[in-house]
């Protein structure tokens, strides 16, 4: 049975590391948190285990002669029968003086070749003379510099380090020993493990490899390329030593993973002006025609309910149905063919839908952090159910409202990635353009461009806070003989990843859609031209998988073209909560609007959504 729970532990004294850093290396310290993990336990001799791990703690960091004066437990009864006992530690020690660097020097065994020189590898050590000495930091320099001239073509460099430490005196010699090794290129690269997946599809992804210098990095790019193509559990690069023709020979040893998988779900989706209940299937093929074409079949089905499943003033069945092909390769290797059409059958208010698209797509990373892509896109949709005001005689909405309609456009797509990671970043910034042109000329009824600049940005501040912001704008220009826009493919803001103090698809222009008696009327988003939206969102990470966020979101959609006012744009804060599952992030987030506008009338100031992935 564990001892007293040490609750509390009080250091003085300690001026060298931060009170939760030097805690960290005691067995006694205080017990934080609800998972049984951080619960710490008073055994008797734990002590003196911990006097000598702060003795070693300081000499590691060149206090030779620290003195722990005070350690002691207080063992305080419980307070209730049911409850442990606690315990309070307390602790006071002198550090001494520390060590400082009296004088380094290096000793090479052989010299750099190329790529590299001594003076650079040297500058690694960044221990001066006079600099503070500690074991981390002598530790440090030695692993830099090794890596410097692995970066540099040396995969066998080896660094060594010694110190000789006057303890009365306070001052450190340090000598380094570099032997960099032979330079040497990629030589011939064998792939093992293979057993349904063709070899010439993997060894595209990294066929201009050899012959070129050995670096980590690009031991770390070929691992990557190769995972990439999502049909290996690992990908793992073992280097062989190098050849006596300067060559360094590699394995990529991979394991395939399941070529074929098959998924089944159900969820849900809560808004203030939507209910809906749906079930998901999903089923993905690796390797269809066994040359690496990826096929991926998803399913949606379910029923929706408007504003609620308890007042259901609007509801009706909503289906979505996407199959897509994926290929890489041809005509160039780095090009990514998709072909991907869908089935829609939704409701939204004012109206329920019928639709499909297709879309023909190519793209490619450019030094591998430009994204840009291209691909042919085409609508068909048909409106059912439609609210009398939308159908009089297409006239309210002018040109942009046809039922049924046809759509086709070209998508131009870039994405500057300068973040450290492309699909969950935690550092950098992401600047994306997509720019679309419809034409009658391309097989549809619209003519229409339609910009939308996209600018994130990231910043890790600690291992639990994570700060995220976004800014985009969108304008659609009508032109042509039959310029408009269909009211599905608008502007509209509202819900869970943008303005999230509005119902979904709410901070829009509307009209006011009544029966067919002029009575029973309500206000219909319909849509704008112009759009501005910006948010800014703190992530702090409570327990475990737990993490607590708030927001500020600003934004406005207006109903004229390159229509931008400031005075207008409406202001929501919240707050939420978001676990990590292997899925993606389960969102939950309250969101309180802190202006009106009489454009906008929404009975309530206030709006909840739950979704699935952070916002951006």
């Amino acid at each position: 049975v564990p001892g007293p729970l040490v609750k509390r532990v009080d250091v003085e004294g300690v001026e060298e590391f931060e009170k939760k850093e030097f805690l960290e290396y005691l067995n006694l310290r205080p017990s934080r948190g609800l998972g049984t993990s951080n619960r710490h336990y008073y055994l008797p001799g734990l002590e003196a285990v911990d006097t000598e791990r702060i003795q070693r703690l300081y000499a590691s960091h060149g206090h030779y002669h620290v003195q722990v004066h005070r350690f002691e437990v207080e063992v305080r009864r419980a307070d209730k029968p049911m409850h442990r006992r606690r315990a309070r530690v307390d602790i006071d020690l002198s550090e001494g003086p520390g060590t400082t660097v009296r004088k380094r020097q290096f000793e090479w065994r052989g010299s750099p070749s190329g790529g590299i020189t001594q003076a650079e590898v040297e500058a690694l050590a960044k221990l001066d003379e006079g600099a503070k000495f500690t074991v981390p930091a002598i530790n440090e320099a030695t692993q830099a510099m090794r890596e410097a001239l692995r970066g540099a073509g040396y995969p066998e460099a080896e660094v060594t380090r010694e110190a000789w430490i006057d303890q009365e005196k306070g001052h450190a010699d340090l000598r380094f020993q570099i032997e960099p090794g032979p330079r040497a290129k990629i030589g011939e690269i064998e792939v093992r493990g293979l057993e349904r997946v063709p070899e010439e599809l993997v060894r595209r992804e990294f066929k201009r490899q050899p012959g070129r210098w050995y670096s980590p990095k690009r031991m770390r790019e070929i691992e990557a390329a190769v995972y990439g193509l999502q049909v290996f559990n690992t990908v793992t690069v073992i280097e062989a030593p190098v050849g006596p023709d300067g060559k360094i020979d590699l394995v990529v040893q991979v394991d395939e993973s399941k070529l074929q998988r098959v998924r089944f779900g159900v969820g849900f989706g809560i808004d203030p002006i939507r209910w809906e209940q749906r079930g998901t299937a999903e089923y993905v093929h690796e390797n269809l025609f066994g040359n690496l074409t990826r096929m991926t079949l998803k399913g949606k089905a379910g029923y929706a309910e408007l504003p609620a499943i308890y007042q259901p003033d609007e509801h009706g069945p909503v289906a979505d149905v996407e199959l897509e092909f994926r290929k890489k390769g041809w005509i160039e290797d780095q090009l990514v063919f998709t072909y991907a059409p869908t089935f829609e059958l939704g409701i939204w208010p004012g109206y329920q839908y019928v639709a499909g698209t297709s879309r023909l797509g190519v793209s490619r990373f450019v030094w591998r952090v430009l994204e840009l892509s291209t691909s042919y896109n085409n609508r068909w949709a048909n409106f059912f159910n439609i609210s009398p005001t939308l159908d009089q005689n297409r006239t309210i909405l002018g040109r942009d409202f046809r039922d049924p309609y046809a759509l086709a456009f070209w998508q131009f797509t870039a994405v500057l990635h300068l973040t450290d990671e492309i699909t969950s970043p935690k550092n950098g910034v992401r600047l994306g353009f997509i720019y679309d042109i419809a034409s009658t000329y391309l097989g549809g009824q619209f003519d229409y461009h339609k910009l939308r600049p996209d600018l994130r940005a990231y910043w890790r501040v600690h291992p639990r806070v994570q700060l995220a912001t976004r800014a985009r704008v969108g304008f659609i220009e009508p032109y042509g003989v039959n310029p408009g826009v269909p009211i599905d493919q608008q502007f509209y803001l509202g819900g869970s990843n943008d303005v999230r103090g509005w119902p979904l698809r709410q901070l829009s222009p509307r009209v006011e859609a009544c029966d067919a008696m002029g009575e029973n009327c309500e206000q219909v988003p319909i849509g704008g031209k112009s759009m501005v939206h910006g948010s800014f969102e703190m992530r702090v990470r409570a327990v475990g998988e737990l993490w607590i966020a708030s927001f500020a979101d600003l934004g406005d959609v207006r109903s004229e073209r390159f229509e931008v006012d400031p005075s207008g744009w409406m202001y929501s804060v919240g707050g939420g909560l978001r676990y990590e599952t292997p899925i993606g992030s389960l969102r939950g987030d309250f969101g309180w609007r802190l202006n009106e506008d009489p454009r906008f009338e929404e009975p309530r100031p206030w709006a909840f959504h739950i979704g699935l992935g952070e916002a951006f």
